[in-house]
């Protein structure tokens, strides 16, 4: 199965050259309703504290210890290329989610076959049981793996979404991402969910997962992309190279262009285009 990633042209040569992928917390995504669809039946003893605070404290729990990758189904999206893809000057790297083992039920709380997202006009109705201080720090501490029994929670906490977000066609993978380095420092380190270098990119963290060289099997290049580019000081013998470099890793390059008779973009046989 593909999935894609629409980035800049600039985070998608650091993507292949590294070979890795990024992961963000709860708290780090631009949607300030994520995490929000938990419900739980209250007991008496909180029974007075009220749901917000219940809901906030166990998604800050679930923000810090697991991190996101947010993919797509689609290459081609208008939209998804105005809001993701620089309008349309950056790039859609498409991954084979099993070559990059973001498919393993081992090594995901959530791999990529169970993340689809759910979009929904209002908020799921099903409560979950309210989980104890030492329930929750023990999900923190054990979880490191798809688990059938705790799928409820990650489900309501990471795959549901409004359905105004619908046209992102969304598919995600969740990660253990528990270390002992601090939030705000880089490093690297690794645990069962495989080996990450931590970065600070404007306050705030992402989690760069190393992936198998050979799990990034295509490349569809903006309607824009030099031009954007070189007003950024890219040259075009720079520009060309790096292009050239991709398809030496075997990556299938395509350019984007209008159609003719609709609103639609298709793809075309990579050449340089400046």
């Amino acid at each position: 199965m593909i999935l894609y990633k629409y980035v800049s042209f600039t985070s998608a040569q650091k993507i292949i050259e590294t070979s890795t992928l990024g992961f963000s917390c709860l708290e780090d995504v631009n949607d300030p309703f994520e995490g929000r669809a938990l419900k739980f039946k209250r007991n008496k003893e909180t029974l007075k504290t009220p749901d917000s605070v219940i809901i906030g404290a166990v998604r800050n729990r679930l923000s810090r210890n697991y991190g996101i990758l947010s993919l797509t189904r689609q290459p081609l999206n208008p939209l998804m290329w105005a809001h993701y893809g620089e309008s349309h000057t950056g790039v859609v790297i498409g991954i084979n989610v099993k070559k990059a083992k973001l498919t393993c039920e081992k090594t995901s709380i959530i791999p990529a076959q169970y993340g689809e997202i759910v979009y929904t006009q209002t908020k799921p109705y099903s409560s979950l049981s309210e989980p104890t201080a030492d329930q929750l720090m023990a999900i923190e501490e054990e979880v490191q793996s798809f688990n059938s029994h705790e799928f409820r929670l990650f489900k309501q906490a990471f795959l549901y979404k409004s359905i105004e977000w619908g046209y992102e066609e969304e598919v995600r993978v969740v990660k253990n991402i528990r270390s002992n380095i601090s939030r705000y420092k880089s490093g690297e380190f690794s645990n069962k969910s495989g080996s990450w270098k931590q970065l600070i990119i404007e306050g705030r963290p992402l989690f760069c997962l190393q992936i198998p060289t050979n799990s990034i099997t295509e490349v569809y290049l903006g309607t824009s992309v030099y031009k954007n580019v070189s007003r950024k000081g890219v040259t075009e013998n720079e520009y060309v190279e790096t292009i050239e470099k991709w398809e030496k890793k075997n990556i299938k390059v395509y350019n984007c262009r209008p159609k003719v008779d609709s609103w639609s973009l298709e793809p075309y046989t990579h050449k340089i285009v400046k």
